[in-house]
Parts: structure tokens; C-alpha cells; sequence
């Protein structure tokens, strides 16, 4: 092997790397999942002589890659312009300033519901609400949470330190529970997603927290910075 021939395959390595960070903000990361198990089965089949299932499995890929081409057109799209512009430098994780923001909430007595995303992308439930993309601070949290405003009522997005949207719609948990909707809503986000969920009872005042369809009991703020400290 020449040295051309591994600088050709360092150079392709660095261009799947970047494709693949680009796609892992959107929804279409969990079809490129099944997409590398697609190709792998029908690499497998062409191996073994498996003649009948290659032959789906090829013509499926014809069909397939049109109809990607339509439903994934924004996705596209965005592809396209994030490349053009490049990839905006990451801050550092604020979590005091949304831990700031909770316990005035809290204090206050107006209900919130806030979603940290993690590997599973929120894009979808983020276009049910408002897209921000605004720099996270206490006091843009405790504006979009205050009792009357239009967004107060659904629920935040935080994307990688940042408020990506507001006023979202989360799926509600079908467990029997005896709290209110924002509970349930944090509760159904945490069964379909890896997200960390917080939610802070209007009525109460009191903060849990939603993970792997399970909510916490109410917990202290120490109790909450170290949790958010571990998202860092």
C-alpha cells in the first residue's frame, strides 16, 4: 500500500466522521442505524448465494433511496447548509444558570418542564413547539415559563447547552399516576427517549426528574446540581 492509497482512506474516514456528526442532530440518525443493518443483511445474502432474498433486498434499495430522497428532504437541505456555514464551536455546558432557573421557579410556583437531550435526537418534538436556538440563561428559562405567556405551558428543549425550542408538545406516559400533565408529559419524553427530564409542579413547588420512564421523588437542589454536573 502506497502512501496515496492511506491518505485516500484517511481522508474518507474523515469524511464519513463529519457526515455522521452532522447527521447525529437530526432525526435521520436512527435510519442510517437501520440503513448499515440493511446493507449488512444484503451483503450477507450476495455471500451465502442467498439468490431470492438478494434480489428484494436490491430492487427495496432502488425503491428505497428515491423515497429518502423526499421524505428527508429538510434534513437534506439543513445538511447542506450546516456544511456551508461549518460547525458552530460548542459553549460549555451552563448548568448553574439552569439550576439558577429552577429554583426560582420553584420558588415561585410557576410550573416548567424541561428536556435534556442526549444521543436521541428531539428534533421532531422541537417542531412542535418554537425553535429558539438562543443561548441558555436563568432568566430567558424563567421568561418563557412565566404564568400567561403563550409557550409557558409546553415544554423546553436544551440541545448541547442551548435552548433549541420552547412551547413543545411531549407524549403523554400512560402509567397511572396522581400528578398533573407536566409530570406525565416528562414521564412519556423519558419511555420513548434517553432524555433527562425535569419537571417543577405549579402547585407544589417541588422538582423531580424523568429518566428511563421513571420519575424521581422530589428532590433538593444539591441533589439536582449534581445530576445536571454530570451532563457536562
Amino acid at each position: 500500500m502506497t502512501w496515496r492509497d492511506g491518505l485516500d482512506i484517511l481522508l474518507v474516514a474523515l469524511l464519513l466522521y463529519s457526515l455522521w456528526r452532522l447527521l447525529a442532530d437530526t432525526r435521520a440518525v436512527n435510519l442510517v442505524r437501520g440503513l448499515l443493518v440493511f446493507l449488512l443483511v444484503w451483503f450477507l445474502a450476495g455471500l451465502l448465494g442467498l439468490r431470492t432474498l438478494s434480489w428484494i433486498l436490491g430492487n427495496a434499495a432502488t425503491l428505497g433511496a428515491f423515497a429518502l430522497v423526499v421524505v428527508f428532504q429538510p434534513e437534506l437541505r439543513g445538511l447542506l447548509e450546516r456544511l456551508g456555514r461549518g460547525q458552530p464551536r460548542q459553549e460549555r455546558w451552563p448548568y448553574l444558570e439552569l439550576l439558577r432557573a429552577v429554583r426560582r421557579l420553584a420558588e415561585r410556583g410557576h410550573g416548567a418542564l424541561i428536556a435534556l437531550e442526549r444521543r436521541t435526537p428531539l428534533g421532531d418534538f422541537a417542531a412542535t413547539g418554537e425553535v429558539l436556538e438562543a443561548r441558555l440563561s436563568s432568566r430567558l428559562l424563567e421568561t418563557l415559563f412565566f404564568p400567561g405567556t403563550p409557550l409557558h405551558d409546553g415544554g423546553v428543549i436544551l440541545r448541547e447547552g442551548r435552548v433549541l425550542a420552547a412551547g413543545c408538545v411531549f407524549p403523554l406516559s400512560e402509567k397511572e399516576v396522581d400528578l398533573g400533565t407536566r409530570h406525565r408529559a416528562a414521564l412519556g419524553l423519558s419511555e420513548v427517549s434517553d432524555a433527562l427530564v425535569i419537571v417543577v409542579s405549579e402547585e407544589r413547588g417541588t422538582v423531580r426528574v424523568a429518566e428511563g420512564g421513571r420519575l424521581s421523588p422530589p428532590l433538593d437542589l444539591e441533589a439536582l446540581r449534581q445530576i445536571l454536573k454530570e451532563e457536562e
